[in-house]
């Protein structure tokens, strides 16, 4: 989606600089609550540390330019473009979503930079699993306990890995239940052995359309519409998903439907019509403008 744009990649004392992008702010998409392993760093909270392919990432924009601090190699920084899908002209599928209404122009504005990042599926898939009925916070918190008890040591850096299907088939459902994933430790277990054993090939269903591969994800305990759109739209790359919660129920309500009741149902039906295969991109720009816009009324439904 957009224009494939060419970057210029140098290197200086370990580090790597990466230009050559265009709208993208690494805050703003680390912190919106899409993945869940970053961490604000640094002195003054300039850098963003994450893990992402069992890699330790501490990155850092300066204006139109991201650097990636040691340890950095080849490997790494391809997984950073991808990940940001840096070759991506963003500023396109912002005028695109921006061009849609005054609304979604204001939205588009509010949170200029804001990407969707190309998350691994098999984690993408455990991570909203256990999203539900969760605060992001607490995600990232069980999300953690799971790599510790199960990944690999990353370096000499105090993160892991997130655990591979078979690493994680091996818990128990009390085992999980001690990473504080309470009653969501049963569908992890069970994804886990169905990834593990080859009866849920994930790959199989990032190649499938968007419908096809949604009502796979639907079979498996603990994966329902949102969490289904969360997974496709996050890591496989449909961007034609919008995942719905209570909170877009809330921010669609009132930004275009006068704060009347809607299902869930309707809304990912009017989402689907009004934007198309830029619904996800508009999605998480709609959340991001409400936060800012009608927090309040966010809060009180």
């Amino acid at each position: 989606m957009g224009e494939s744009r060419k970057l210029a990649v140098s290197w200086r004392d370990g580090a790597c600089s990466i230009r050559g992008f265009d709208s993208f702010d690494l805050h703003t998409t680390c912190q919106c609550g899409q993945a869940f392993r970053w961490v604000r760093a640094g002195n003054a909270g300039q850098l963003e540390e994450g893990v992402v392919q069992g890699r330790f990432l501490r990155l850092e924009q300066r204006d139109a330019e991201l650097v990636v601090h040691p340890p950095a190699d080849d490997e790494t920084i391809a997984v950073v473009v991808d990940y940001f899908r840096l070759r991506q002209s963003h500023t396109a599928v912002e005028a695109s979503i921006a061009g849609i209404d005054p609304t979604m122009a204001a939205a588009v504005d509010s949170a200029r930079g804001l990407r969707l990042v190309a998350q691994e599926p098999w984690e993408c898939l455990i991570s909203y699993i256990v999203s539900a009925n969760n605060s992001v916070a607490q995600i990232s918190r069980v999300v953690e306990n799971l790599s510790r008890a199960w990944g690999k040591p990353i370096g000499s850096s105090s993160r892991y890995s997130f655990p591979a299907p078979g690493d994680l088939e091996c818990a128990s459902q009390a085992d999980v239940l001690t990473c504080k994933a309470g009653f969501r430790s049963r569908s992890i277990c069970e994804a886990a052995r169905r990834v593990a054993r080859g009866e849920l090939d994930l790959n199989a269903v990032t190649a499938m359309d968007y419908h096809a591969a949604k009502q796979e994800l639907i079979r498996l305990r603990g994966v329902g519409e949102k969490v289904a759109d969360c997974v496709l739209l996050f890591s496989m790359g449909k961007f034609e998903a919008f995942p719905v919660d209570v909170w877009i129920e809330r921010v669609v309500r009132h930004l275009y439907f006068g704060g009347e009741k809607t299902s869930q149902r309707d809304i990912r039906e009017w989402a689907a019509d009004k934007f198309g295969d830029l619904a996800g991109y508009a999605q998480e720009y709609l959340f991001a403008y409400a936060r800012l816009a009608i927090p309040d009324r966010l809060r009180s439904g």
